[in-house]
């Protein structure tokens, strides 16, 4: 039987490569054009000044094609964008896995595919391994870091013991958290830090982080999403190598003068040179935004849980409304005083976009 790594991004590959280092039969589901560079080339890894070449990875572009002898499989690890979970349950469900863990951003992943597949079979992870991809097939590993492992009730534990030992084994730092919901949100207060505001602005992190307006509504976008987690009675939580509680706290009680530096230090100073995962879908002209399941999902849950959550509210309609088209992205690139305007009507209630 067989470990079924679906989606050939950045994420999938490195886990794909590294289970199948560890000697774990694994196959990969990919777009046409990475599976074809793999098959020609292999899959390349690089990290910490080392590189490796992984030669004998099969790699699929249809679930159809998985061989009889693989069928079903053990475990199909999900590492599309949030906004394409959807589109990818069917080929999720020709797999039959007896378990599917999802390593992707956001909140909201693990309802759909609970909803598809029983709470007891699907595993909730956490990655905060920081990784890019070079070229199709190649990718290198720009911050080490580690996965969070979660089952969704008490019926997935021995699965979510299963999937942690094969990461283990792939060389991957795996914490076992207790509640997937505190991890789910804890992971994502990192993934918004330094991330929707440098999208809709074309600016580097740095040049947010260096503005003092700019980090104000980094600092606000981040207790809101607090304030909610509090009403949904969830705690954050240390993930492997990203202190998320030490940083909530230091949100929380650090006044400006004291926080600030350090902000500038962990998140501008810490990213490297890799840019904004969101900035990155609108670079590539991508029609939808993962903020849907950052951002968006924070709004949503603070509407429904009763707090106030203007900037996460504001955050995502702007990029939902580039994205799609719906809002000229050279109106807000590089022009700070268009996205505080739509921050401050949201705060007053107001349509965000106008």
């Amino acid at each position: 039987m067989a470990i079924v790594v679906v989606g050939a991004g950045a994420i999938g590959m490195l886990a794909a490569g590294r289970l199948a280092q560890a000697g774990e039969r694994t196959i990969l589901l990919a777009r046409p054009g990475s599976a074809a560079a793999i098959a020609r080339e292999g899959l390349h890894l690089a990290e910490a000044g080392q590189a490796a070449t992984v030669i004998h990875l099969p790699t699929i572009t249809d679930a159809a094609q998985l061989a009889p002898a693989d069928q079903p499989a053990e475990l199909a690890i999900v590492c599309v964008k949030g906004y394409d979970t959807a589109g990818a349950l069917p080929a999720l469900a020709a797999l039959q896995p007896r378990a599917v863990l999802t390593l992707q951003n956001g909140i909201g992943n693990e309802e759909l595919l609970a909803a598809e597949f029983g709470a007891a079979r699907v595993i909730s992870g956490a990655i905060t391994t920081s990784v890019e991809v070079e070229a199709p097939g190649r990718v290198a590993v720009a911050k080490a870091g580690g996965i969070g492992i979660a089952p969704l009730d008490t019926a997935g534990q021995a699965a979510a013991r299963r999937a942690a030992q094969a990461l283990r084994a792939a060389g991957f730092v795996v914490l076992d958290a207790p509640d997937y919901r505190a991890m789910k949100w804890s992971k994502a207060l990192l993934n918004m830090l330094g991330n929707a505001t440098a999208a809709i602005l074309d600016m580097t992190v740095a040049e947010v982080y260096a503005n003092r307006q700019l980090l104000a509504i980094e600092r606000r976008a981040f207790r809101e999403a607090l304030a909610t987690m509090d009403r949904l009675g969830l705690a954050p939580i240390n993930l492997p190598r990203y202190p998320a509680a030490l940083l909530a706290r230091a949100m929380r009680y650090l006044p400006p003068a004291l926080l600030d530096p350090i902000l500038r230090r962990v998140v501008a100073g810490g990213r490297g040179r890799k840019p904004p995962s969101l900035l990155l879908d609108l670079t590539r002209g991508s029609a939808r935004s993962e903020g849907e399941f950052l951002y968006g999902a924070v709004a949503r849950a603070a509407a429904q849980a009763g707090v106030a959550a203007p900037v996460n509210r504001a955050l995502w309609e702007v990029l939902q409304a580039i994205a799609g088209g719906r809002a000229p992205w050279e109106g807000y690139r590089r022009q700070p005083e268009r996205l505080l305007a739509a921050i401050d009507r949201a705060t007053r209630g107001t349509a965000v976009i106008s």
